[in-house]
Order: structure tokens, then C-alpha cells, then sequence
């Protein structure tokens, strides 16, 4: 019946004629007889039944056809995903493993002494580890040989132990699980501490990290990060409220930390940043509080200006300050780049959270390498060096020959200020000294 209606060409016919009035009846067929022999002498009337008839069919065949796309539909995804899951594991591995080689050389002068001169090897090795599309395991190994004396990793000429041999060692920099709680990244474990620039803060903790994003009309999400755990630190040295170890170098190093760091886009090439840190000795409960406030901005395309201010709640050496102006940037993968950058300090004792001084200036009586310095002094540094305050200027470069590679040159000079044990105060007496650093980094 359906493949002689077709044939016929009423389908259309009957279909629009679907939408007449209720109760109409079709047209009489045509009384004329058709040729004897051919296919209309088979043909039946079309009634209503026959039309409801031919609208299911085409109804089921429409689901059918449905379902089918549904089915084919649920095998494309399907499909793509384990296409993506390939792609996933081609381009992020289960486990990845990198990491860079220094290569250093130091200079050092003070103004009543020669410094030491020293050369040493570190590799620091990276291994990542993805558990799921949420978490993954994060370490950092850091070795290093001081190629001037033959010393392995922080041994023999490191820490404050009087007693000599491996002093302290640390092997593993970092150990952590990072990944998402909801909408707020996390980190559990042994992971590296930067306050912005560095600037007040700039240690390895071991606790967790909590870091939340807010979208901003920029494009780019303002920033902040919770922190708490444990650290190692310096900074009670020559702290009049320290009642353990009041003068010892180290001293008691055992600190609980908090800390919030803010970063704020507030134009398009212009960032806010702050960090609030305290630290409490587990030892005696004493703790310092640290503020720093800063910004970085892009005055054009190829110059970036940097800033930022810092107070405790110490009572002597307790604000610092630097500027910093700096022209290009030094990409390792784009060889060629280069920068070229003069940083202005103000550098006090007590406004650092971790060590005396930061970003590698150098201090004789807290210095890593405070018994070669003392042998190539000649006299106790304790007694010509107590430095409380660091002013001067350094001037780098960067630069990338090669892929993957980065040669590193930077200058410091200025003037350590001596201070007074007894009030904690600078004694007004400020002696030259100066840092020479080469540096050739290798990345894979």
C-alpha cells in the first residue's frame, strides 16, 4: 500500500490534506477506467484509517531514527574521551621529571678583610606525579658541591653546630600534594614560601597553603594565599626581646608560621601586593610580626618598575625598603633574551621573616661560611662585624645564548651598618663591602 501511495505521489496530498475541517471526506476517486494491464487496477481508495495509518508509520520511523542519533551521539563522546585521555597522557605523563643545573662562582670583599672566593656545583631535581585531574604529588632534591673546598651538600661549613662534620643537610627541598578543594587550590606538605619579591619571606614550610583567585576586570584573577606550617630561621640574631641565645648566631630556630600574601591587578599592567607574616618561637612563644606593601608596574613594553616597603614590630632595624628597575626579561626558552636591571636597598635585620638579610647579601657573622670567613678575617667578626643594615645597589644582567640555558652576572655594593649589642641599635659605624656573582643555569 505505502510503496503504491508513494508511487502516486499523493503523500504530500494526504498529508496537507490532514489539516481539513473535521468530518470532510476525501474525493471520490476518478471513475475513468485506467489502461487494462496496468498498476491502478490494484490500487485502493485512501480513507482516514489509511492516512492515521501511514502517520504512525512515519512517527516510529522518526523515533527510531532518533534513538539511533542518540546511540551514535553517546559513541562520539565516549570516543572523545578516550581520544582526550590519550592526548592527556601523551601530553602530561603520569610521572614528569626536570630540573636545572648551577654552576656558581662567588666574589666577596669586605672593607677590613678579603672575603672568600668560592665555587660550587647544585642540581636540582624535580619530580612530579599526577594521582587524578585533581591531585598530584610534588618534590624538589637539591645537591650542591663547594668546588673551592671539596664540601658535599651543606657539610662541614654550614649551621652552627660547634662540633664540626654534617652539620645539616637538605636532600629534599620540597614534598607536597597540591591540588583543588572546590574552588580554592591547596597544598599539603614541605613546599617553598616566597613573600611577593622575595622581600620578607623566602623559605621552605612545612604545614599548608591555601590559595583562592577572584576574577578581576583585567583578565587577571587577584590572588590570596593563606599559609601556616613550620620553619628554620635566623631572625632573632641581635633581638633585644630574644631570652634564649640572646647573642648566638642561630640561636633557637624552631618557628611556628602564618602568613596571608595578596596579589591585586588594579590596571592592566599594574599589580598590588602585600604580605602579613608571624612568627612564634615554640621554645619561649615569642614571635615578630612583619608588613610589607608593594607594586610592579609596567612603565612600557620592555620596562618594568618594582617596589616595596617593609616593617616588624621589632623595636631596632625594623623597616627596609628597595626599588627596582628593570629593562627586557630573560626567557630561557627564547634565546637571545636578555635583561639588564638596578635594584636600590635598604636592607634591616629584623623586617626579614626567615633570614638576617635577604636576596643572597652578604653578612659575615650569619653567613653559611662563617669559619672560612673567619680564618681569611684574622680577627673576630663578631667583635668588627655585627651588621644590622645593608645599603647599596646591584646591578644584573641576564642573558640566553642557547635553548634552555641561562647565563647569570650581578654586582652588589654598598654599606654594612654595624649595630650594638647591648641597645640593638646601629652604632653609626658603616663599612664597604661588595658581592660578585656568575652564574650558568642549564635546564631539562
Amino acid at each position: 500500500m505505502k510503496k503504491k501511495l508513494l508511487t502516486l505521489g499523493l503523500v504530500p496530498a494526504l498529508v496537507l490534506g490532514t489539516g481539513a475541517a473535521a468530518g470532510a471526506q476525501p474525493a471520490a476517486p476518478a471513475t475513468a477506467a485506467a489502461p487494462a494491464g496496468t498498476e491502478d487496477d490494484s490500487a485502493e481508495p485512501v480513507t482516514q484509517e489509511s492516512l492515521q495509518a501511514l502517520r504512525s508509520q512515519l512517527e516510529e520511523q522518526l523515533y527510531e531514527a532518533q534513538e539511533l542519533q542518540k546511540r551514535l551521539n553517546a559513541q562520539l563522546d565516549s570516543l572523545n574521551k578516550r581520544v582526550s585521555k590519550v592526548e592527556k597522557k601523551t601530553d602530561q605523563p603520569r610521572v614528569d621529571i626536570h630540573g636545572y643545573g648551577r654552576f656558581r662562582w662567588d666574589k666577596q670583599h669586605f672593607e677590613d678583610f678579603k672575603g672568600i672566593d668560592m665555587k660550587s656545583v647544585w642540581l636540582n631535581l624535580f619530580i612530579n606525579h599526577r594521582i587524578n585531574d585533581r591531585w598530584s604529588l610534588h618534590s624538589e632534591h637539591e645537591f650542591e658541591n663547594n668546588l673551592s673546598n671539596n664540601h658535599g651538600a651543606y657539610e662541614g661549613d654550614g649551621g652552627y653546630d660547634k662540633d664540626g662534620g654534617k652539620k645539616y643537610s637538605r636532600p629534599v627541598l620540597q614534598l607536597y600534594a597540591e591540588g583543588r578543594v572546590g574552588e580554592v587550590d591547596v597544598k599539603l606538605g614541605r613546599f617553598y614560601l616566597q613573600s611577593p619579591y622575595k622581600f620578607t619571606f623566602d623559605e621552605k614550610v612545612d604545614g599548608w597553603q591555601a590559595s583562592y583567585g577572584v576574577p578581576t576586570h583585567w583578565g587577571r584573577k587577584a590572588m590570596f594565599t593563606l599559609n601556616s606550617g613550620n620553619t628554620y630561621s635566623k631572625i632573632l640574631y641581635g633581638d633585644r626581646d630574644n631570652k634564649l641565645d640572646v647573642w648566638a648566631e642561630g640561636g633557637s630556630t624552631n618557628f611556628r608560621v602564618l602568613s596571608l600574601i595578596s596579589e591585586i591587578p588594579v590596571a592592566k599592567n599594574t599589580n598590588l601586593t602585600s604580605h602579613y607574616g608571624k612568627m612564634t618561637r615554640r621554645d619561649d612563644h615569642m614571635t615578630r610580626e612583619t608588613l610589607s606593601v608593594g607594586f610592579d608596574t609596567k612603565l612600557n613594553r620592555d620596562l618594568k618598575l618594582s617596589a616595596a616597603f617593609a616593617k616588624s614590630d621589632s623595636d631596632t632595624l625594623n623597616k627596609s625598603h628597595f626599588l627596582q628597575l628593570q629593562y627586557k626579561e630573560a626567557k630561557p626558552d627564547v634565546p637571545g633574551s636578555f635583561d639588564v636591571y638596578v635594584k636600590k636597598y635598604l636592607q634591616r635585620g629584623h623586617t626579614g621573616m626567615t633570614n638576617w638579610f635577604n636576596d643572597d647579601i652578604q653578612d659575615p657573622t650569619t653567613s653559611d661560611y662563617f669559619d672560612d670567613l673567619q680564618n681569611h678575617a684574622g680577627v673576630n667578626l663578631w667583635d668588627v662585624y655585627r651588621s644590622g643594615e645593608f645599603n647599596g645597589l646591584r646591578i644584573g644582567v641576564d642573558f640566553v645564548p642557547v635553548r634552555n640555558t641561562k647565563l647569570l652576572l650581578y654586582y652588589t655594593y654598598g654599606k654594612l651598618g654595624l649595630f650594638d649589642p647591648p641597645t640593638g641599635a646601629l652604632t653609626g659605624v658603616r663599612k664597604n663591602c661588595s658581592f660578585f656573582r656568575t652564574q650558568w643555569e642549564v635546564y631539562f
